[in-house]
């Protein structure tokens, strides 16, 4: 209703009137809603089904890597052989639950042998084909053989059942406890470390060959260096070498060499070695995630 009021005051008292509808806005309109909170409903409880799910998958792929793992780390001894005058360790930590390093010893006619692999890729790509060259590694020890022809046994089983696009860095050392003589052959894998207690000195045992896999007629060479009392052999796997800090730097050659000095002349046993080795690397990359396995193997000759 609307009034008017002329300019001299009078007021017209037969007002204006206009019926008119105001509608309820869309979304109050119950033939609406109702569907939209059924809809809002059911995509609520589908959304937590899926989130169950998700759940239930997790836990699930969480515990079959949790059994990949504890299979490989079963694969890889779980005590150091006890050899009079010899100190032995080794470790493998996986940048993931399983991964590509792989370390085994082997105690044959009197000799022991040191290995360590690491097969190309990351996690599940590495862990399978460093399973099978487990196996495959393990019947070839029990085969036998002259120390070349092992390497070559191996190469040649690697090359027929790997890919082209992967391959097993590989690295053995052999001792001799009753002549003292080490034979160590390479094959990928960055080179041994070798300290001389009685100079003091610390050099890498350079060996250059194609990993096993890559070509089926390469041969290995093989180097011998008598170890006396106090003289250590240390292998690491390139997840030491090239660990990375948050600038972008790599722990490198150098660092390890340094820190592998550092340890022999405090005269550390093979344990304790490794641990510092580790415990270096730790400091040295800080918060940055662990990227690539790490595993370092000691042989150490007591004085």
């Amino acid at each position: 209703e609307v009034l008017s009021q002329d300019r001299y005051g009078k007021i017209d008292p037969s007002p204006a009137v206009h019926a008119f509808v105001v509608e309820a806005p869309w979304w109050r309109n119950p033939w609406i809603v109702g569907p939209m909170v059924l809809l809002l409903v059911l995509s609520i409880v589908q959304t937590v089904r899926v989130i169950q799910k998700d759940r239930r998958l997790r836990a699930d792929l969480e515990e079959e890597l949790q059994t990949a793992h504890d299979m490989q780390m079963g694969l890889m001894p779980k005590e150091s052989p006890q050899i009079e005058g010899l100190d032995i360790a080794g470790r493998c930590i996986p940048a993931n639950h399983v991964g590509g390093d792989f370390f085994q010893y082997f105690e044959q006619d009197g000799t022991v042998a040191i290995t360590m692999a690491d097969a190309t890729g990351s996690a599940m790509d590495a862990a399978i084909p460093v399973v099978m060259f487990s196996g495959v590694l393990d019947k070839q020890m029990e085969i036998g053989g002259n120390f070349e022809s092992i390497l070559v046994g191996l190469n040649s089983s690697m090359y027929r059942n790997l890919d082209r696009r992967t391959f097993v860095c590989f690295t053995m050392g052999e001792l001799d406890p009753v002549t003292s003589i080490f034979r160590v052959s390479n094959a990928g894998c960055p080179y041994p470390y070798y300290f001389q207690a009685s100079s003091g000195q610390l050099v890498e045992l350079q060996m250059d060959a194609y990993p096993l896999g890559v070509r089926p007629d390469t041969q290995y060479p093989v180097i011998e260096t008598p170890l006396l009392p106090g003289d250590r052999v240390v292998f690491c796997s390139d997840g030491v070498i090239e660990a990375e800090n948050p600038s972008g730097g790599l722990f490198g050659y150098e660092r390890t060499m340094q820190t592998i000095r550092k340890a022999c002349e405090e005269n550390l046993s093979a344990e304790a070695t490794i641990d510092r080795i580790l415990e270096e690397v730790k400091a040295f990359k800080g918060d940055m995630r662990q990227t690539d396995d790490m595993t370092c193997v000691v042989l150490r000759v007591d004085e």
